[in-house]
């Protein structure tokens, strides 16, 4: 009897072992975006020589900006994209910036998306509004794949910026690896306040760099964007630190056209760190875990011309990174975290549409005037 329990026992183990390596490998492979085009992935890298680079000790270092875009593509084109390009040469320094675990840059290899790398632009008789996509503090931009690859798919050319020093580690174009600048941790409250204000501004100046040079590489003779660039149709979005830059950045250059905030919040609220700070002209969304804010912030909204304010509820503020969609666990099936990335994909897009594309959208739609929109959502089915 007790070698039938024992048996029993032991295809019941191995059965839970292959539910869960199941689950795991089902889970590791992100949501197929829902557009009507393949998405394209390629890595650029910028050097500003108009700034120099003040995190490193030496002063001949200048600023750089490593874009790497999601774009629609032609399909069967370009090959197989890995979930974050140029792995090797920086997962040593993602686990040791401490904001990446060592376990789980060892499981990014496993990641799979369904992107193309350096894949042929997709032939339009239009051109590609463009989105230019800030990450939060620590963060590189590759793990926001899940949402940039939906933008991208929808008709959007998003160029998602690794803010050396900024992100947990990137590669520059001397193939030399930025850190994380982790001497911001050891601050006081005060100095750590000052230095992300100063950041910020950093960042907005990258913002605007990018924008210039994909200018250029829209201009380009041999360039493959050349003439599939719609530089009147500009947005700018970020997460965290990156959704303050984006707030920033429309106000300090009229070409951005909206703005999209995915839950930053400082001492000015979604649109600045300044508490005196007024919100940008241009159509601005902020989608966010948070119900309540401070009724002066809640003027500032109202102030604006046109603005949504998107609240998903159960959302944290990793739900807007592909973190929480990749969480192994014991049965394959959609989550919490899916419900949740696709009703931030649903607002995200139809902003994008009405501000870049000019297509109304219903879901935004209060009154004839869309004005100070605020959206509970509810991401269960």
């Amino acid at each position: 009897m007790r070698t039938n329990h024992l048996k029993i026992a032991a295809v019941f183990g191995l059965a839970i072992l292959i539910l869960l390596t199941l689950s795991i490998y089902l889970q590791l492979e992100l949501p197929a975006p829902t557009g009507p085009y393949p998405v394209g992935q390629t890595v650029l890298r910028w050097v500003d020589d108009s700034r120099p680079e003040v995190l490193t000790e030496n002063p001949d270092d200048f600023r750089e900006v490593i874009a790497l875009l999601w774009y629609p593509t032609e399909a069967n084109t370009g090959r197989k994209s890995p979930y974050f390009p140029g792995l090797s040469e920086v997962s040593k320094a993602l686990a040791e910036s401490g904001e990446v675990e060592s376990w789980k840059v060892l499981g990014l290899p496993f990641v799979r998306s369904q992107n193309l790398l350096n894949a042929s632009p997709a032939k339009s008789e239009t051109r590609f509004p463009i989105v230019i996509f800030s990450p939060g503090n620590g963060t590189n931009v590759e793990f926001y794949s899940a949402l940039l690859s939906e933008i991208a798919s929808h008709g959007y050319i998003v160029a998602g910026l690794n803010h050396p020093c900024d992100v947990a580690a990137v590669e520059l174009s001397d193939h030399k690896i930025a850190p994380f600048y982790k001497q911001q941790e050891l601050l006081d409250m005060s100095a750590n306040q000052a230095f992300v204000a100063e950041r910020i501004k950093v960042r907005t100046l990258d913002v605007i760099f990018a924008l210039d040079q994909l200018q250029e590489l829209s201009q380009g003779n041999n360039s493959p964007f050349a003439g599939r660039i719609d530089l009147k149709s500009v947005a700018v979005a970020g997460h965290s630190l990156g959704g303050i830059t984006a707030s920033e950045a429309c106000k300090a250059d009229v070409r951005f056209r909206s703005c999209l905030n995915f839950d930053g919040l400082q001492t000015g609220g979604p649109f600045s760190t300044e508490t005196t700070a007024l919100p940008p002209n241009q159509p601005f969304m902020f989608i966010t875990k948070e119900s309540q804010l401070h009724p002066k912030l809640i003027e500032k909204f109202e102030s604006t011309q046109e603005s949504y304010w998107v609240v998903i509820q159960g959302a944290t503020h990793d739900s807007f990174t592909d973190g929480p969609l990749l969480q192994p666990g014991l049965l394959p099936v959609s989550t919490g975290a899916d419900q949740i990335m696709s009703q931030v994909h649903k607002y995200t897009v139809a902003f994008l549409d009405q501000t870049l594309m000019g297509q109304q959208s219903d879901l935004l739609a209060k009154s004839e005037k869309l004005v100070n929109v605020t959206v509970n959502v509810d991401p269960s089915p």
